[in-house]
């Protein structure tokens, strides 16, 4: 757990060292390169709108949001059609105008609201010139007869238009009947009022609108009269004729969608003139090879629609208010910008898979949403350029991205090429992104590397250590600092790379020490003088400062920054270093000093205060001078003896508790026997009897021997020593378990058991003052626990006051 946390190091360091100014301009780049993309794809996307270039792509969306909105047609609406049947019936076309004088007249005996009669009356009928007068007066009789009026170029050369009106004479409404078609040849819209000078003075009204005036209930006037004028665009063209009211036609459905008689049928009889009441006629040519015949959006197999049929939607389309408006181009062009603007954000700030999930969505949001207002408001906006321009801007700016990563890598694994480290660089060919990912990936490999490299780098150090950022937070711990901080450096381990909070360095600092008030301002120094984040009223220790730590134990907290690439700090390292064993050595180095300046110079001083004695009685005393010289010389001698003792159980447990020992195998029965052999002068003595117990199989293990055999002559010269005269002392090596036993019982005065704990201190003596206790330095027990100790093993004992002493030196067998 912990080294996967420290296995972060190059990682959380690298995030926390990255350089602001770099990251800052290519940023600005960045941004600079997308504003330019922008522009430039926003002025492209406007000039196709303004130039017509997706005008295709709109036609065809127009063409299928219409196809696919079918209507019923009004039922009062019927075409009279003059069609085959009628022409090879009556004769050839054009008839004579008494013919259509008398169609008219059978039509409005039915009461029609309105008759539309579409077909050119502008000139006069040479062959039978009374047919006119009579088709004036079946018109006058039927008193609601709109008919048309035809704009064609002049024939002079001069550019101009010329109108065509019907025979003053005939005295009807008149409107133009000009068909609009698209670059594509397709019929979708018509001018509702067009003519050579300001169309609100005068201009002709569209035929269908005239119609769509009376048509209308008393009192409520279609929309086309009114706000379609208004809302619809307007044209003036370059040889001064003028159009107005532009609207788009909803058609109904294909041809045929209308209700319609045969013109034949109405002359001869055949139709019911109350068929036509209260309805809109229209008169119009149908037969095949006759009248104007064009492509609309819902024709089918090729098929075209006659005019009258398209009168007849137009008719329809403004007296229900259906007709459909382009937006305005105000509004147009504010949807295309903000549709590109959406889809350059989008690439912007998202991922590439964003960016094109997003770059899709907002082309089906236009083609719906173009679709939508073209059902639901009658208001047609043109998708097409807006959505060219999203789909050029996102491979334009995928392109531009690849450019700037290809760019950014190159520089990237250059500079790391000539960046020192630990690890072989990887050396790259080629400009392509797959070159370049290969480099890259070869360049991770050697971050790994180097990471695994500083991971491992970090758990090895002696020292607890912590890395923290410059909020004081916790990024990094080794092993050692979380064993001193579990709670807290804990959750460290276990929150990794998911974001949460990290574990403030204030406490780990609270956790540690029972009195964490000086840690704590060290840190606060530490932090405000390389963060800069407070004014730093100490100075800070250059080596750190000591805490007392839980346990009698002793921490020395030291603290540096870690800079990054650019030189800033980027965080702190903290350690925390546990200087115990150096305590303990300098408080046994002032024992020692106390040690060689009062117990080893006090039998120094008095051998030469003896001495000095000594002189004085030889220059003075010549009587006692034998005995006298005999008494002082066995005093000298024994304060020597008592001298040269302290030396040898000093350099013995200093040697014993010294770092280096050579450990060899030895087999413990033969110690315990050349131990036992150095005391049995000293046993027969005392006239102690010294029983040694050894196993039949040899005890063999690792260790030192000499000190293994001084150890053991300690605790069997203490045994001696302690034993009134004529007793026994027990000297038995056992193998129990994994350890070798050496036991040793006396039957001596024994031990309190409130004394026993002091047993191993230095220089101290238990029975020191009182009658019959033998000499000794009072370090000879300390040395048997130091011998111990060095070989992984303990001394105990057993005794109680009056009962003698058991001295276990366990050891074990590995």
């Amino acid at each position: 757990m912990v080294g996967r946390v420290a296995g972060r190091v190059a990682v959380a360091v690298s995030a926390s060292t990255e350089p602001a100014a770099p990251a800052r301009a290519f940023g600005r780049r960045t941004l600079a390169e997308w504003c330019v993309l922008v522009a430039a794809v926003l002025v492209l996307a406007l000039l196709a709108a303004r130039q017509g270039w997706t005008e295709r792509a709109d036609l065809a969306a127009y063409d299928t949001a219409i196809a696919a909105q079918h209507h019923p047609a009004r039922d009062d609406i019927v075409i009279v059609a003059i069609d085959d049947a009628s022409i090879t019936a009556i004769g050839r076309w054009p008839w004579r105008r008494a013919v259509l004088g008398q169609l008219v007249e059978r039509i409005a005996a039915g009461g029609p609201r309105v008759i539309g009669v579409d077909v050119i009356l502008s000139e006069r009928d040479t062959r039978y010139p009374q047919d006119d007068a009579l088709l004036a007066r079946s018109l006058a009789q039927a008193g609601n007869v709109v008919l048309p009026v035809v704009a064609e170029p002049s024939t002079g050369g001069t550019g101009g238009m010329l109108v065509r009106y019907p025979l003053a004479g005939l005295g009807a409404a008149v409107g133009h009947i000009n068909m609009v078609v698209d670059t594509d040849g397709v019929a979708r819209q018509v001018w509702l009022r067009e003519g050579p000078q300001p169309v609100e003075a005068a201009g002709v009204p569209h035929l269908a609108a005239v119609m769509a005036g009376m048509l209308a209930e008393p009192g409520r006037a279609p929309r086309a009269l009114d706000s379609y004028r208004q809302e619809a665009a307007r044209l003036t063209e370059s040889n001064g004729w003028q159009r107005s009211g532009r609207v788009r036609i909803p058609y109904a459905g294909p041809p045929g969608t209308f209700a319609r008689v045969s013109a034949r049928d109405v002359l001869e009889g055949r139709i019911d003139p109350a068929r036509f009441a209260g309805k809109a006629v229209l008169v119009g040519a149908m037969a095949t090879g006759m009248g104007d015949v064009l492509p609309t959006p819902v024709s089918r197999d090729g098929r075209g629609m006659s005019g009258v049929e398209i009168l007849a939607n137009t008719l329809q389309a403004l007296t229900d208010g259906d007709a459909i408006l382009a937006v305005p181009r105000g509004w147009q062009l504010a949807g295309t910008l903000l549709a590109v603007l959406l889809a350059a954000l989008a690439a912007l700030r998202l991922p590439p898979r964003g960016a094109l999930v997003a770059t899709g969505l907002l082309l089906v949001a236009l083609l719906g949403g173009s679709l939508a207002l073209l059902a639901l408001a009658r208001l047609w906006f043109a998708p097409a350029a807006a959505a060219l321009g999203c789909l050029l801007f996102y491979p334009l700016w995928a392109w531009r991205r690849q450019e700037a990563a290809l760019r950014f890598l190159a520089d990237e694994l250059a500079r790391l090429e000539r960046e020192p480290g630990l690890m072989p660089a990887p050396h790259y060919t080629g400009a392509t992104l797959d070159s370049r990912m290969r480099a890259v990936y070869g360049m991770s490999a050697r971050l790994r590397g180097m990471r695994r490299f500083l991971s491992d780098g970090l758990e090895s150090l002696p020292d607890a250590t912590a890395i923290c950022d410059l909020a004081g937070g916790v990024m990094l711990a080794n092993r050692r600092c979380v064993a001193l901080a579990p709670a807290v450096l804990g959750r460290v381990a276990a929150a990794g790379d998911t974001g949460e909070p990290r574990a403030p360095i204030r406490d780990v600092i609270e956790a540690l020490f029972p009195a964490p008030a000086p840690a704590l301002a060290y840190w606060h120094a530490l932090h405000g003088r390389h963060a800069g984040v407070r004014p730093v009223q100490d100075p800070v220790p250059e080596g750190g400062i000591e805490v007392a730590g839980r346990g009698d134990r002793r921490y020395l907290l030291h603290g540096a920054p870690l800079h990054g690439e650019s030189g800033a700090v980027a965080g702190l390292i903290v350690s925390v270093t546990d200087i115990t064993a150096i305590r303990v050595a300098e408080r046994q180095r002032e024992q020692m000093l106390r040690f060689l300046s009062h117990d080893m110079r006090s039998p120094q001083a008095s051998i030469l205060a003896l001495i000095e004695l000594h002189e004085r009685r030889a220059r003075g005393d010549a009587g006692d001078a034998g005995d006298s010289n005999s008494a002082v010389l066995h005093r000298i001698a024994a304060h020597a003896r008592r001298t040269m003792t302290l030396a040898d159980d000093f350099i013995s447990v200093a040697r014993a508790e010294s770092q280096s020992l050579a450990f060899t195998e030895v087999e413990l029965g033969g110690l315990v026997l050349d131990a036992t052999d150095q005391l049995w002068a000293l046993a027969n003595a005392r006239s102690v009897s010294l029983q040694v117990d050894l196993p039949d199989e040899p005890a063999v293990l690792r260790g030192e021997p000499s000190l293994l055999v001084r150890a053991i002559a300690n605790v069997v010269s203490n045994a001696i020593k302690f034993s009134p005269h004529g007793a026994e002392v027990a000297v038995t090596l056992t193998h129990a378990g994994e350890h070798f036993v050496i036991a040793v019982q006396d039957h001596g005065p024994g031990i309190d058991e409130a004394d026993q704990a002091r047993l191993f201190e230095p220089f101290v003596r238990l029975h020191e003052g009182r009658q019959g206790a033998p000499d000794g330095t009072g370090l000879g027990l300390v040395l048997v626990r130091a011998v111990a100790e060095r070989h992984g093993g303990k001394v105990t004992v057993q005794s109680a006051a009056g009962a003698g002493a058991t001295f276990r030196i366990e050891l074990p067998t590995g």
